[in-house]
């Protein structure tokens, strides 16, 4: 399991973050502009977007130096160029066709080592721009010299007008999308045929919440599970981190899961106990199947006759130790650990993918909990100040809708499912005359956030009166309120010693029966 004592301070604070200073190396290439020592830092503790950082580091950039030094590199080898004083006079014509020229040719050795075009090549360094800008240290663009000799940022040679977009946005069509999608997460094999495509889902073990889900927590989307106090969010989410690692011939998706604790419920003895005992469950349950699966086979065929299935086939290496080891949790102590290790996760993710164990589930236990807490501080700090109050709201809501949309293309670019848990809080209801009419218990973290996610879930517990013994049974029930591809319902599901389990067909007909008697009553 892992920790935060090693990431590095979030990218909002400048100090903190590891600076070098680096010489342009004028051997091999010829400079374009005078020697300068620049500032490099991890390309992993700036707010890039997912596909950026793992384009930069999958084509062997780490810091903003190596980017530096690629876009300053021309591709034109030193004896190619002529010194003579009367070769450097040129006139206006000449030199403004020549900037515009380079404005393409810039990043032409970039674009070579990205493997990519020299459009979204430059597209990548303006992105490198502003988040080096947002944090005050110089871009990593090259800059061109007008016809005064005077050197200008090629990166804002565009239109004047404030309201044009730093950066072209170009359209794409639905198939496309989705061609582009079905080949970064199924591709091609050796005949050039898709393999057949895996589990789209982490199945929960509560038949009936898995079918209300349409099979389960769908990867490539974030999923938001709110409810109060004690109603079993972590206990979900550690059932969905153990069936993350089930295999695809058990109809799993086989991979690992990341864990972010900020509330520290997984991070001590009791977690761990528990998602043993879970994990115990599962390996039994996986071992049990196969089993039986070899039993089937071999019933009322010919003595003699042979089988796919064999003993072979049984799983024993699936164990409680294979389970747990591929859990990584990593303890956060405050939103700012928080957020640098949620920013750092596109590196440690590929590390995974690249070995071999790619990951699958991403759970945040709780988001809203440190926000929260410094909502709180903050408030009671600045009693009277009204307009400090207001400023730090507004910055909450900027860096949440920033961090939906960084968690949304996360699991889109690494195809898993990111699981944000959330707490529910009182909201004042108010009349037609604007009156105080009663408080309403919903989630936490505001409007924004909830447009961001794709699915909300809210989980709620009651005591059911079993029929049969009179005994009391608890039941959560999981109702499904936001979703872009599926109705809204409710379902039901019990806690057990071995994890979250659907409930009895029995239950269900005393609930049924009971609802029945209520409405006749």
């Amino acid at each position: 399991m892992s920790n935060i004592s090693e990431h590095q301070q979030p990218q909002q604070n400048g100090g903190g973050i590891p600076i070098q200073n680096h010489q342009q190396n004028s051997n091999s290439h010829t400079p374009t502009t005078t020697q300068q020592k620049t500032v490099s830092i991890p390309l992993q503790s700036l707010p890039f977007r997912p596909s950026t950082l793992t384009a930069l580091l999958r084509s062997g950039f780490s810091t903003t130096g190596d980017v530096m030094n690629s876009c300053h590199t021309e591709l034109v080898p030193t004896n190619n160029v002529d010194t003579n004083t009367n070769n450097n006079m040129m006139n206006t014509e000449t030199n403004s066709n020549t900037n515009t020229n380079n404005n393409n040719k810039s990043y032409d050795n970039f674009a070579k080592e990205l493997g990519c075009s020299t459009t979204q090549a430059a597209d990548y360094a303006h992105e490198i721009d502003d988040a080096l800008g947002s944090i005050g240290l110089p871009k990593v663009s090259k800059s061109q010299q007008n016809t005064n000799g005077e050197n200008v940022d090629s990166s804002n040679q565009t239109d004047n007008n404030i309201m044009a977009p730093h950066q072209p946005i170009f359209s794409a069509t639905a198939a496309s999308i989705l061609r582009s999608k079905a080949i970064n997460h199924f591709p091609m094999n050796g005949n050039n045929q898709a393999p057949a495509p895996a589990a789209k889902q982490v199945v929960s073990f509560s038949q009936a919440l898995d079918v209300l889900l349409g099979g389960g927590f769908a990867l490539s989307e974030l999923t938001e599970i709110a409810g109060l106090p004690g109603v079993g969010k972590t206990q979900l989410a550690m059932q969905l981190c153990v069936n993350s690692r089930l295999p695809t011939t058990s109809g799993g998706v086989q991979g690992c899961a990341v864990v972010i604790d900020a509330e520290g419920s997984w991070s001590g003895a009791a977690g761990g106990d528990r998602l043993w005992s879970m994990a115990n469950a599962l390996s039994d349950h996986v071992k049990l199947s196969a089993s039986r699966k070899l039993a089937r086979s071999k019933e009322g065929m010919p003595q003699g006759s042979t089988t796919n299935i064999n003993e072979e086939s049984i799983p024993n290496w699936f164990s409680p130790e294979f389970i747990l080891g591929g859990i990584h949790i990593f303890r956060v102590h405050d939103e700012a650990s928080q957020t640098c290790t949620l920013y750092n996760l596109p590196k440690f993710l590929l590390e995974l993918e690249q070995k071999g164990t790619p990951v699958k589930l991403v759970v945040i236990d709780s988001l809203a909990f440190h926000y929260r807490v410094a909502s709180s501080s903050t408030s009671s700090s600045n009693i009277g100040n009204g307009n400090s109050t207001k400023s730090n709201s507004l910055s909450t809501t900027h860096n949440l809708t920033r961090m939906a949309a960084f968690l949304t293309e996360l699991a889109s670019e690494f195809d898993l499912a990111v699981v944000a848990m959330n707490h529910l809080t009182s909201r004042i209801e108010k009349d037609g005359n604007n009156n105080k009419s009663g408080t309403k218990l919903v989630p936490a973290l505001g409007e924004s956030w909830a447009h961001s996610v794709t699915s909300r879930l809210i989980i709620d517990h009651y005591r059911q009166l079993h029929a049969t013994d009179g005994s009391m049974d608890e039941v959560r029930t999981c109702t499904l309120v936001k979703s872009p591809h599926k109705p809204s319902g409710t379902s039901l599901f019990k806690i057990t010693d071995k994890g979250i389990r659907g409930v009895s067909p029995q239950l269900l007909q005393s609930q049924s029966q009971a609802t029945k008697r209520a409405r006749v009553d």
